[in-house]
């Protein structure tokens, strides 16, 4: 009998600490004050850490700061922040120059937010398990606005929400709800700019997106809040697969553009973001690989660079 007990306990020790080591990592995410990242900036895995990153913050994420240290005579910031490709918490240190502090009252806390949603967001398992990734958008004259990123497991969709400002409070507003997958977030990548002018913020996502049979990429979208709505402003692919089928010979369209996502091709760009007075209009650059069946390499290529201006309204398209 005692070799029983003492196999039963034993068998119980890893769980103790497995819990004993989250609850000290959910103490240790506490936060002392809410960080603001004025520009893109890595999250390390320690200060001045020479690993790669943990996490790229685009301009505009905002982040809690958990503990303060200086390295080297500078300032350091351990964080803690959602990846929005995983839905996950990273805990990291980022240099204190690239984030503005402000008090813990500033914004409202996690729970808050979710008893403001109401509905499902209310319920005991979907409020234990959200993640949220937050941003600030200026907007002009009027107050800032929280953009949030929810995701939770227990729910077959994820969601980006606005939550605007009014006297002192932060109140939901617009919002998009894309349908949840186990293989890849909705949204990777999220950073605030002033594209447009006029000191009111655009979003700038990547979002994946794949059909079954047909294609697949990652696109950039860019929106901004318009008459209490999001709208989007311009939307362009990072990457675009289509090798379902292919032509009975190879046709390149003109003008180049025109040959993103036909069959037979990975189109592959990156975008800047090229100043005009106040405006700062996107410009893509990247090349269209056409696919034979049979060959790992392309047959041909296509290159494209295409400046995309702003015309009062949004930006002219890709294609």
């Amino acid at each position: 009998m005692k070799s029983k007990f003492l196999f039963a306990f034993l068998a119980t020790v890893p769980f103790l600490f497995h819990g004993e080591a989250r609850a000290d990592k959910k103490r240790a995410a506490a936060p002392t004050s809410w960080g603001y990242v004025v520009r893109g900036t890595n999250v390390e895995t320690k200060p001045g850490s020479h690993k790669p990153a943990l996490l790229k913050l685009g301009r505009g994420a905002l982040v809690t700061i958990i503990a303060e240290k200086s390295h080297a005579s500078a300032p350091w910031a351990r964080i803690r922040a959602i990846d929005p490709a995983t839905l996950e918490p990273v805990v990291g240190w980022v240099e204190s120059n690239q984030i503005e502090t402000e008090p813990p009252s500033q914004y409202p806390s996690d729970s808050e937010l979710l008893k403001q949603l109401g509905g499902v967001y209310l319920e005991d398992l979907t409020a234990s398990s959200a993640q949220i990734v937050r941003y600030i958008m200026a907007q002009g004259q009027s107050g800032p606005a929280l953009v949030c990123f929810i995701g939770t497991r227990v729910l077959p969709q994820t969601r980006l929400q606005i939550f605007q400002s009014s006297n002192g409070r932060f109140n939901p507003g617009p919002y998009i709800e894309f349908p949840s997958s186990e293989m890849q977030s909705a949204i990777t990548s999220i950073e605030v700019r002033d594209l447009a002018g006029g000191g009111r913020d655009c979003l700038i996502t990547h979002e994946p997106f794949k059909t079954q049979t047909h294609y697949d990429g990652v696109n950039m979208v860019i929106r901004k809040i318009d008459g209490g709505t999001f709208k989007t402003l311009w939307q362009a692919p990072l990457e675009f697969r289509n090798l379902a089928s292919f032509p009975p010979k190879l046709q390149k369209l003109d003008p180049p553009e025109n040959n993103i996502g036909t069959p037979g091709t990975i189109t592959t760009g990156t975008v800047e973001f090229r100043a005009r007075g106040q405006i700062n209009e996107p410009f893509w650059k990247g090349k269209i690989a056409f696919y034979i069946p049979g060959r790992e390499k392309p047959i041909d290529t296509v290159s494209l660079e295409k400046l995309c201006p702003w015309d009062g309204s949004k930006f002219a398209p890709l294609r």
